[in-house]
């Protein structure tokens, strides 16, 4: 049997699988040549089935949950705090600092936890950066925290998409709403919001490109794309595989395509908020004016009866007590 290196890369942050399913390059190809790739080329340049949630935590000003496909990811963000004065320095941008943990059940390779932690951290923080607008907190830190609950691909681009939603619940001055999606191709086939299991093949394939029947020059790469629509700009584009110019833009243009489907997903689920939380601020302010009414009541009450009489007045008799 013949052993697999893993190499390090930061980029396919997809799940590692348990088992071990590809062991061989036989096992990987076979994996390959049982997905459903009727075309080299997408068809449909949709994201997955989406739920996003925002506001799901009642302790924490702003929150959002998100489920891409398989993938559940739970991000919190807290209003910025001022930076403590010996490590603070004159600055003309607040700090944005994000941090990622997966679930104790999310990933069965507990060993590689912290190292795929510490990577997705920094390279969210990277996308997160361009879309707050770090000018209006100087000596401030925002602090951005991310929980993986499942993994099932496409992990970076969905805690991009459910952080740019927790932003806005927590009412942080952005630029604009970000999107994210992820784009891959292997043995000419291009695979639009990757599963964890296409990811590891291609890992796993980077990792052991000599010991493989598939050419070391055939195309096999993986990108991810953050984007701000309105102003037509990229905030992240990280790539890592070997892909030609001309294949490096059609999935540029495929993941742009995706992101834009994505925000409209995104300004649906916010519009639904503001409309809640306007509602729920109109029941308020009636139950409010209920209970003034009430309170007004019972002063004029005082005012015409006085005070013995009024308590007088609202004495009732327990109905299990027998009089004498």
């Amino acid at each position: 049997m013949l052993k697999v290196t893993q190499t390090k890369n930061s980029l396919l942050d997809g799940a590692v699988v348990a088992d071990e399913l590809y062991t061989t390059p036989q096992d990987g190809k076979d994996f390959f040549e049982s997905l459903d790739k009727s075309a080299k080329e997408p068809t449909k340049l949709a994201p997955r089935n989406t739920f996003i949630r925002a506001g799901v935590l009642t302790t924490v000003r702003g929150s959002a949950y998100m489920e891409y496909g398989n993938t559940k990811v739970l991000a919190i963000v807290a209003p910025p705090k001022e930076l403590i004065r010996a490590s603070a320095r004159r600055m003309n941008m607040g700090v944005l600092n994000c941090y990622v943990n997966f679930a104790a059940f999310a990933t069965g390779d507990l060993e590689s936890v912290p190292e795929r932690e510490r990577n997705l951290a920094s390279m969210l923080t990277k996308a997160m950066e361009p879309v707050v607008c770090r000018t209006e907190f100087l000596n401030f830190q925002l602090d951005i925290r991310v929980l993986i609950l499942d993994d099932d691909g496409c992990l970076l681009s969905t805690a991009i998409n459910c952080c740019g939603v927790a932003l806005v619940e927590c009412g942080i001055s952005t630029y604009d709403l970000i999107t994210a999606s992820t784009a891959c191709i292997y043995q000419e086939h291009i695979f639009l919001n990757p599963s964890a299991k296409m990811e590891e093949l291609l890992w796993k394939h980077r990792g052991n490109s000599s010991n493989t029947s598939t050419p070391s020059d055939q195309e096999h790469g993986l990108i991810i794309t953050a984007s701000m629509d309105t102003f037509e700009q990229i905030a992240q584009c990280q790539q890592c595989g070997y892909l030609t110019p001309d294949t490096y833009v059609k999935l540029l243009d495929y993941t742009l395509a995706v992101n834009k489907s994505l925000r409209q997903i995104v300004r649906g689920v916010l519009t639904k908020r503001v409309k809640e939380q306007h509602e729920l601020d109109l029941r308020e302010k009636a139950e409010n004016a209920l209970e003034d009414q009430r309170l007004e009541g019972i002063i004029e009450k005082l005012k015409t009866q006085g005070l013995d009489e009024f308590i007088q007045s609202n004495i009732k008799e327990d109905p299990y007590v027998k009089r004498q």
